[in-house]
């Protein structure tokens, strides 16, 4: 693949990693705090 293309690739998809982990923090920040609790809790559960 040549250099330009996987660099604007790369670039895309750091954007979006930014994007949803700012959409979950968002997310996070206006549920109430017991959802906010329960979803850190499952994030927390090993699997």
């Amino acid at each position: 693949m040549p250099e330009f293309p996987r660099k604007v690739l790369g670039l895309l998809l750091i954007l979006s990693a930014v994007g949803v982990a700012s959409w979950q923090a968002l997310a996070v920040s206006c549920s109430s705090p017991a959802a906010a609790a329960e979803a850190a809790r499952e994030a927390a559960a090993p699997r």
